[in-house]
């Protein structure tokens, strides 16, 4: 057996690996029918136009802000279970709410108000996944942790949107509905999970961040600059298809859906051609990837060219997602797992906020365009993949070269 399957063997065999899989799955499930249908929702049927709803967006991720660095803390301090068992009752409540008003036709400023609720409530969520994956799995076998949960959290999303499609065509708020039951369903996952965290932080501020780690800071900056790229999917990918391609929801569900498939299909054979490259190289791949496949937008549309174009979005996430939470996982030390993710989560809440805002502006602006609407995405992102590649990767390499990887950081 070689060692790349044994990692997968081992993994497999790991409770909090599977659990946390698990969790995922569900709320991908889930989420992922809101996160899709939400703005085509709030377009077609709320009358919201374009810039509004990706300043709505923009807003709801920059509340995240201060809560992304206030959870990590906590999970260092209180214990992973502890801060998810707390948490995830919110965002059932939010789910509760988006359901009732879209279901009730209440005022649309209630919709406002339970989606700028959710992502703070969500960041938290993901901070203790990855500090869980984190905690239980060698530093060597990290990248392949987080392929196995995304690769189940795409499983997901592979069933949600097609669900979400579906259930659109019925009455948009059995998508909220689907989502708010799979919340539930969620939250019974982490009453059988057992806490994690063997060094509990304590005598340390509540709200504390790595500030004397410089070269994580910077290198945060540019992995989040990256999503940046890629963060032109859901509003503004959605919005571009409904309405200037002309694409149904149930179409724009399957799309999204075979994203999903296509994770789960690819996702080890993207690790297995890619497991000599550096990090830093591999996200700049991944990056050019994203830049390439939007901008083929402009010229092609049809369903088999878009079926082709997700294919490519697709290997550009391979490419990127499992690699930026392992980078951080490196950089960690062991008992400020839960702080370096919540303060990449901060970092990252300054930059990819902008970009459902850039694309919806960029759309509302440009409408007569999509050539000036893309190319304009595509330099942005060219720049950004390049300087991953030369400043990144001078960070890294520093980093690897002073410490193997890790620094431990005093405030």
């Amino acid at each position: 057996m070689s060692t790349f399957t044994g990692n997968y063997v081992s993994l497999m065999k790991n409770r909090p690996v599977i659990l946390v899989s698990a969790a995922q799955l569900i709320r991908i499930f889930g989420r992922s029918q809101t996160w899709i249908f939400l703005p085509v929702y709030l377009y077609e049927f709320r009358g919201v136009q374009y810039y509004v709803i990706g300043l709505l967006f923009t807003v709801t991720a920059l509340l995240s802000i201060p809560v992304s660095i206030y959870g990590g803390n906590l999970c260092d301090r209180l214990g992973r279970r502890k801060v998810a068992l707390i948490s995830m009752p919110f965002g059932i409540l939010v789910f509760f709410v988006l359901f009732l008003t879209a279901y009730l036709n209440l005022p649309t400023i209630l919709l406002f108000i339970a989606l700028m609720s959710s992502e703070p409530l969500f960041s938290i969520q993901w901070i203790v996944d990855n500090a869980i994956i984190s905690d239980t799995v060698p530093e060597v076998q990290r990248t392949d942790a987080f392929s196995i949960t995304r690769i189940a959290g795409n499983l997901g999303f592979s069933l949600g949107p097609a669900v979400g499609g579906f259930l659109s065509e019925l009455n948009m708020s059995y998508v909220f509905l689907s989502t708010l039951i799979m919340s539930v369903v969620e939250l019974s996952i982490y009453f059988m999970l057992k806490e994690t965290n063997k060094h509990m932080a304590t005598g340390r501020s509540a709200v504390s961040f790595p500030k004397s780690d410089k070269k994580f800071i910077a290198l945060a900056f540019l992995m989040a600059s990256i999503w940046f790229v890629a963060g032109q999917w859901g509003t503004t990918l959605t919005l571009f298809w409904s309405s200037f391609d002309h694409v149904s929801n149930y179409t724009i569900g399957i799309l999204y859906s075979l994203n999903g498939i296509f994770v789960v299909l690819l996702q080890l054979p993207v690790n297995r051609l890619m497991i000599n490259l550096r990090d830093h190289v591999r996200m700049f791949i991944g990056g050019m990837i994203y830049v390439l496949s939007f901008f083929a937008l402009t010229f092609f549309s049809g369903f088999i060219f878009l079926v082709i174009d997700v294919f490519f979005l697709t290997m550009g996430e391979n490419t990127i997602s499992p690699v930026t939470n392992s980078v951080i996982s490196k950089l960690a030390p062991e008992d400020r797992r839960g702080e370096y993710f919540g303060g990449f989560y901060l970092i990252s809440g300054f930059v990819m906020p902008l970009a459902p805002l850039m694309g919806t502006s960029l759309m509302q602006y440009f409408s007569y365009s999509p050539l000036i609407f893309w190319g304009i995405i595509a330099v942005i992102g060219t720049t950004i993949s390049v300087f991953m590649l030369k400043v990144g990767g001078r960070i890294i390499s520093t980093r690897e070269a002073g410490t193997g990887g890790v620094i431990p950081v005093k405030e």
